[in-house]
């Protein structure tokens, strides 16, 4: 099992998510808390440009949840939760 560790940041954007999506939302995280192998389900990709140490999962249509993965210490780092707009602006 992977340790997620959530920062400030993805914190305050959790809380502004439309409510409706939240039950989705921590379902994702409950996957990810399992571990790998869950990017094909969900489509995770490495992001490029000034984002490419971080990779993103798609929660709906338009959120976003950007984190990395420390494989070898088994943990998974929660940095935000941005739509599709946000992240390629």
């Amino acid at each position: 099992m992977y340790q997620i560790i959530k920062n400030k940041t993805f914190s305050k954007s959790y809380k502004k998510i439309n409510p409706k999506y939240i039950k989705f939302i921590d379902w994702i995280l409950k996957r990810l808390f399992i571990g790998p192998p869950f990017e094909k389900e969900h489509n995770v990709h490495p992001l490029s440009g000034k984002f490419n140490k971080y990779l993103s999962i798609n929660i709906t249509g338009d959120y976003r949840i950007i984190f990395t993965i420390d494989n070898k210490d088994k943990i998974i780092y929660l940095y935000d939760i941005w739509t599709h707009a946000q992240l390629y602006k």
